[in-house]
C-alpha cells in the first residue's frame, strides 16, 4: 500500500513541476500582445490506469488596447494573419508591425504579412486598412489581408513571436465573420493576477506532496525494517 501511495505521490510531484513551469511561462508574457496562454488538462490514454496531463493552447480572443499608430493591427473575431518566414507559412494575430526597407509591411521578427496575392508593399505617406482586411496607400488599391482558420486549432504550435505553426488545412475566414482593427492591438486573454495565486497554490500543493511521500517513505521503512523482527 505504501509503494502504491509513494508511486500515485511522485506522478503528482511530476504533475505540479509541469504546472508551474507552465503558469509561470503565462505569468512572463502576460503583457505580450495577443499572447495566448496554455493550460494542462487531464487526458485518459487507451489502455491507462491514470489520466496524463496535456498541454493546449486557450485560444479565446482577449481585449483591445487602442493606440492609434496606423501599422498597429489586430482581429476582431477568430482567425489569423499569415505570415511567409524561412521555415513555410506562420499564423499570427497581428500586434504593433513595420516596414522593412522594401517597404514591405512586416511582423516584429521581419516575417512579411502575406496579402492575398502575396506580400503587401506600401510605398506611400497614409496607409488605411478597412475591416474586411482591404488595403489602401494614399487612397490606392494595394490588396486585402490574408485571414484564415486553421483545420485543427488544437493542434496548433506555439513558435515564438506570436506565431503559430498551422496544423491541418487552411481556410479563408469568411467575409463579415471577423474584422480588423487598424490603430489597436490585442493583449493578452490572461489574467495575471489569479495566474500569480495559482502559482502560489501550485507551490503549496507541491510542498504537501513531499510532506505526504516523505511520510509514506518512513512508513515504508518502518514495515521494511521493524515488521516480522522478534
Amino acid at each position: 500500500m505504501a509503494i502504491r501511495g509513494i508511486v500515485n505521490t511522485a506522478r503528482s510531484l511530476g504533475y505540479y513541476l509541469r504546472l508551474q513551469e507552465v503558469t509561470a511561462n503565462n505569468v512572463a508574457n502576460a503583457s505580450t500582445d495577443a499572447f495566448k496562454p496554455d493550460r494542462l488538462v487531464a487526458h485518459q490514454l487507451p489502455g491507462t490506469e491514470h489520466p496524463v496531463p496535456v498541454q493546449v493552447t486557450d485560444l479565446r480572443q482577449g481585449s483591445f488596447r487602442e493606440t492609434g499608430r496606423l501599422l498597429d493591427l489586430s482581429l476582431d473575431g477568430p482567425g489569423f494573419f499569415v505570415v511567409r518566414t524561412e521555415r513555410g507559412e506562420r499564423l499570427t494575430r497581428g500586434g504593433s508591425l513595420r516596414l522593412d526597407g522594401a517597404g514591405r509591411l512586416t511582423d516584429a521578427g521581419g516575417a512579411p504579412l502575406l496579402g492575398e496575392d502575396g506580400p503587401l508593399v506600401l510605398n506611400g505617406a497614409r496607409v488605411e486598412v478597412q475591416g474586411d482586411g482591404t488595403v489602401l496607400v494614399d487612397d490606392a488599391l494595394v490588396g486585402r489581408l490574408r485571414i484564415v482558420k486553421s483545420g485543427d486549432p488544437a493542434r496548433l504550435l506555439k513558435e515564438g513571436g506570436g506565431r503559430f505553426v498551422p496544423a491541418g488545412a487552411l481556410h479563408a475566414v469568411a467575409e463579415g465573420v471577423a474584422r480588423v482593427r487598424q490603430g489597436a492591438v490585442e493583449e493578452s486573454n490572461l489574467d495575471a493576477l489569479l495566474s500569480m495565486v495559482d502559482l502560489v497554490n501550485i507551490q503549496r500543493a507541491y510542498a504537501a506532496n513531499v510532506n505526504a511521500l516523505k511520510t509514506l517513505d518512513g512508513v515504508l521503512g518502518t514495515v521494511v525494517n521493524q515488521v516480522g523482527k522478534p
